[in-house]
């Protein structure tokens, strides 16, 4: 009997998002839904591989100081106990393994304390299959937004030209990250 060993067989696991909204949302479902924030759930490898780093790049500042305050000072304890050179590359490598385990609980904080909302969890292989989830039991019980009435014809409005010498200049825009509402 012949038994294949590669390739392995592939195991079905499932991704857990919670979703989360902007404290003033938008009227319209599809508008509302588009604004929905889903964050997964679990380890984050990235967090692990560059604790500080990724607490930087996602502007949680307190968090931060919380690593570099906790590095420090366990530095500064296991120098006082002369044992520094053999034990702080562990104590970095386990503050990275709670930075992990922890970032998305750091990221639902970060926006709570924005106003956003927690609407719930979902499960599903990937983004996508939790996304097309969430929606199918979530948009049906949302109510229809009535049209809104058309705006003034141009004709009726008065428009004034803004010399250009007058308009401001955005500089670096290239470099600047979108603000979560």
């Amino acid at each position: 009997m012949i038994v294949t060993i590669w390739p392995f067989p592939t195991h079905k696991h499932m991704t857990v998002f919670t979703v989360h909204e902007p404290p003033h949302p938008p009227l319209d479902r599809i508008d509302r839904a588009e604004k929905m924030v889903f964050l997964k759930d679990g380890f984050v490898w990235s967090a692990f591989l560059f604790g500080p780093l990724w607490l930087l790049a996602n502007r949680l500042w307190l968090a931060t100081l919380a690593y570099l305050g906790a590095s420090g000072g366990g530095y500064l304890l296991l120098e006082a106990m002369g044992i520094a050179d053999a034990l702080f590359g562990p104590l970095v490598l386990a503050l990275n393994v709670i930075v992990g385990f922890e970032a998305h609980w750091l990221n639902s904080i970060k926006l709570e304390a924005k106003g956003w909302s927690t609407l719930g969890s979902v499960s599903g292989k990937n983004l996508t299959d939790c996304e097309r989830r969430f929606f199918e039991g979530w948009l049906p019980k949302q109510p229809l937004v009535p049209p809104v009435a058309p705006a003034a014809s141009p004709s009726t409005t008065t428009a004034t030209a803004v010399p250009a010498d007058k308009l401001k200049r955005r500089r670096f825009t290239f470099f600047r990250r979108p603000r979560e509402a």
